[in-house]
């Protein structure tokens, strides 16, 4: 039970900015400490459940919704965040990194985790989750759809290459990699060729192959060779 009380020790200085601010009565500060009691008690068992994960994560996440539900309607006076702004947050990112290290095999919790940072804009530790899902779990193709498109949204487009290529080497015949890569392709010789149209730059020979679809050709045909369908 040492683990469980340390946790609630954690939790008295934003349990009181919770009071201070008004945002959640004394009264209802006392439950949410008995139902996070609860909750760490079920995780220290000696064989915890991947329910009793989820179950924690989605009340954490109902706490967070009605907290700024009343912030919205109290109207606070912009002071700058206080613990009470990102306590909740960061707790449901804590409880996400305990599910992944409890219950390495499972893909679904690695995406759960990674799209819950990417909404709370934890997009550095969004790329570190992917980089380690990908370790724990190689020859799962969505998973390097996920990251490359992570380091699309951070317009690190070679990153993204770099990943799905990794990807194929290794999943030689997955559709999915094979089609999201070729996309990717296409999409940056599309953009290349309206760029320098804007810029009016000429097109050197080396360069004219690329936006002839060079790139993409060779990606088809290397699909093909493993019998491959893309289209």
């Amino acid at each position: 039970m040492e683990k469980v009380h340390f946790q609630q020790e954690q939790m008295l200085a934003e349990l009181k900015d919770f009071v201070e601010k008004g945002m959640f009565t004394k009264e209802e500060t006392k439950a949410i400490v008995k139902k996070r009691t609860a909750y760490e008690t079920t995780l220290i068992r000696r064989i915890p459940r991947k329910v009793d994960y989820i179950r924690y994560i989605e009340y954490e996440e109902a706490l967070e919704k009605l907290r700024c539900k009343r912030v919205e309607r109290l109207d606070l006076p912009k002071t700058g965040p206080s613990i009470s702004s990102y306590s909740i947050t960061r707790r449901i990112l804590w409880l996400h990194e305990r599910a992944v290290k409890r219950f390495k095999s499972d893909v679904d919790l690695w995406v759960r985790y990674i799209r819950v940072a990417q909404r709370d804009g934890a997009n550095g530790l969004a790329g570190r989750v992917c980089a380690r899902a990908l370790q724990m779990h190689p020859n799962e193709p969505g998973l390097y759809v996920i990251a490359a498109m992570h380091e699309l949204d951070q317009m690190s487009a070679e990153s993204a290459r770099t990943i799905l290529q990794r990807g194929l080497r290794i999943n030689r015949e997955s559709v999915l990699l094979w089609r999201e890569y070729i996309k990717m392709e296409i999409g940056f010789v599309e953009g290349l060729r309206r760029r320098w149209a804007v810029l009016g730059v000429e097109e050197q020979e080396s360069m004219r192959e690329v936006l002839d679809g060079g790139i993409v050709r060779t990606a088809i045909a290397e699909a093909r060779k493993g019998k491959i369908l893309v289209s």
